[in-house]
């Protein structure tokens, strides 16, 4: 009765009954959760969206701003660094981006920084706030931002640039397309020297053929034990090649002054022009070192004035290119920075560097177009000996006493009996051109007679220069060195001896003296090739860079410039004009760029 008068009662129409009602009804309610999810689900997703276009416009703007930086600070760039950034970010569709690109930039280096940013409205980040402000929704956004800097830069560098001018570059212009690749090649380094604080580039040339010349600048700083004066090659022992110092303290032995084959005709009407036109070591500055310098118009004309001749001594030009790099020839730079002439700056007083700094970089460019070959060097006998010939230098009305290569024949005598006795009382001499019964005499020409000749006193070591003496300031007793000085062994023969030899008065060998002396191989070719092995291992292990260029050169030649080289691509292999290939490739590599932000 009761539950049918419950379910029988009127429905509650008030708002109180309806909100029991409503309460009650769970209809609808899994609807609601699930909005609620698919909300967090796709505002989740779409965060991790915006995220990903966040990541991929920030790769695309730093990528921009690499390559545009990296483009403008290369030093070959021939628009303006400011002009490169705009036209990368222009091609990449990204203008509105870019804010600035700024250059710092001297001689030697150029620096390019440039920033950018982008503001990247978020789609889904925002999401949550339709429902809570739904008449105040506004994108919210991220900033991109960017920033790269890239410099070209050449810091503190030294550079030995060693130069074959044996005689072998006569053939197929090769000296001819040598020269305007070396040029180019200091002109390419120098372009971007600059005194520091951003960093100093100094080349040295090395020209060597049989032996090298140290030239002017370098000879007072060395310790020679002089055989004459004409020149300053100096000879170096096997163990020299064990280091790349040079040990100044050291006396070292230096090279003979001879042409060691051209025939040279002489003038009998004249004998002052015909002094020898290629000795084995050049007189003065000719192929001569030019050391740590950055003038470049001097290192242009020393390239333009490189004359072949004579063999091929790799060894000793790599020799002499390392010890322009070890700290060991300071003495000889710091004495010559700053001085006129020299091309060495004031700056340079330093140099060279020690080794092992992170900040030097230290090269070798080494050039050859041959192989190592025979060296030579007089025999001791001849190089330290007076010879047999006598001249009279009398002023013969002049005023001054003659040189030597003025001193016609008839007024020149050959020693062939008590050579080089105290006494002087049983010496003879042949008189050249005297007739039969005057060619023979006690004394030489010169003197009145004899006792003028035996109570004559000497000077040694006449004006300088060879080891002749001096009598009387009169008469002279040329040194073998004074004779191979002024002519080619055969015409000492021919116009000095031959007719003392035919006349009887001195022997075959006599007369060949100068010949056979001459003859005289100090130091072979595969002792040169094992010379140039270790000197290069050396110089690698002290951190020098070795670049080596086989230009035209035989096999050995290649052989032992692969060896040599710091690995095989710093190997080139070049013929003809293609040389200006590899000076302008080693350039280049010397000039390294790097992205340093």
């Amino acid at each position: 009765m009761n539950l049918n008068m419950k379910h029988m009662l009127p429905e509650d129409k008030s708002p109180r009954g309806l909100l029991r009602t409503l309460r009650r009804d769970e209809d609808g309610s899994i609807i609601i959760f699930s909005i609620m999810m698919f909300v967090l689900i796709l505002w989740f997703g779409g965060m991790a969206v915006d995220l990903m276009r966040f990541e991929t416009t920030r790769a695309k703007l730093q990528g921009t701003l690499d390559r545009a930086v990296l483009a403008a600070a290369d030093l070959d760039q021939v628009m303006s660094p400011v002009g490169v950034c705009e036209d990368y970010f222009e091609k990449a569709g990204m203008t509105q981006f870019l804010d600035t690109c700024t250059v710092d930039q001297g001689i030697n280096y150029r620096v390019v920084t440039a920033v950018a940013d982008a503001e990247m409205p978020l789609f889904f980040y925002d999401l949550p706030s339709i429902f809570s402000s739904p008449f105040t929704a506004e994108l919210s956004s991220l900033t991109v931002s960017g920033k790269a800097t890239a410099e070209e830069r050449v810091t503190d560098v030294e550079v030995s640039l060693i130069l074959d001018v044996s005689g072998s570059m006569n053939r197929n212009n090769r000296i001819q397309n040598l020269r305007p690749a070396a040029r180019d090649f200091v002109s390419t380094v120098l372009a971007n020297n600059t005194n520091a604080p951003q960093g100093l580039i100094t080349i040295s040339i090395v020209p060597y053929s049989a032996v090298v010349n140290p030239g002017t600048l370098i000879e007072p700083y060395l310790n020679i034990n002089r055989s004459h004066d004409y020149s300053a090659c100096l000879l170096f022992d096997d163990d020299e090649f064990d280091t790349t110092a040079l040990d100044l303290t050291a006396t070292y032995e230096h090279v003979s002054h001879f042409d060691i084959g051209w025939y040279q005709d002489a003038n009998s009407a004249s004998y002052g022009d015909n002094l020898i036109k290629y000795p084995w070591c050049h007189v003065g500055n000719h192929n001569a070192i030019v050391p740590l310098s950055t003038n470049e118009a001097g290192l242009h004309n020393a390239i333009n004035a490189l004359t072949p001749y004579g063999n091929t001594a790799i060894d000793m030009g790599v020799k002499w290119g390392a010890a322009l790099l070890d700290p060991s020839t300071r003495t000889i730079i710091s004495g010559l920075a700053g001085q006129a002439g020299t091309g060495v700056p004031a700056i340079a007083s330093t140099r060279p560097e020690n080794f092992g700094q992170s900040d030097i970089l230290k090269i070798i460019v080494l050039m050859t177009d041959g192989d190592n070959t025979y060296q030579y060097d007089m025999a001791p006998e001849l190089k330290w000996e007076l010879s047999n010939i006598w001249f009279d230098r009398s002023p013969s009305g002049s005023g001054t006493l003659k040189a030597l290569e003025a001193v016609h024949y008839s007024r020149t005598s050959v020693q062939y009996a008590g050579e080089h006795t105290t006494s002087r009382w049983d010496d003879y001499f042949y008189w050249d051109e005297a007739r039969s019964y005057n060619r023979s005499q006690r004394y030489p020409r010169g003197f009145a007679n004899r006792a003028d000749y035996i109570n004559s006193g000497a000077i040694v070591d006449f004006e300088g220069v060879g080891t002749g003496t001096m009598y009387d300031d009169n008469v002279f007793n040329a040194s073998w060195n004074d004779m191979l000085a002024m002519r080619v062994y055969n015409e000492i023969d021919r116009d000095w001896l031959w007719r003392a030899y035919n006349h009887g008065y001195i022997s075959y060998n006599e007369w060949k003296f100068a010949e056979i002396g001459l003859d005289t191989r100090i130091v072979s070719y595969w002792e040169a090739d094992e010379r140039l092995s270790d000197i290069c291992e050396v110089a690698r292990n002290q951190g020098i860079v070795i670049y080596t260029i086989a230009f035209e050169a035989p096999s050995y030649g290649k052989a032992s410039l692969r060896d040599c080289a710091s690995t095989p691509s710093h190997y080139f292999e070049v013929n003809g004009t293609d040389i200006s290939d590899a000076f302008s490739a080693i350039a280049s590599d010397i000039r390294s760029l790097k992205l340093t932000q």
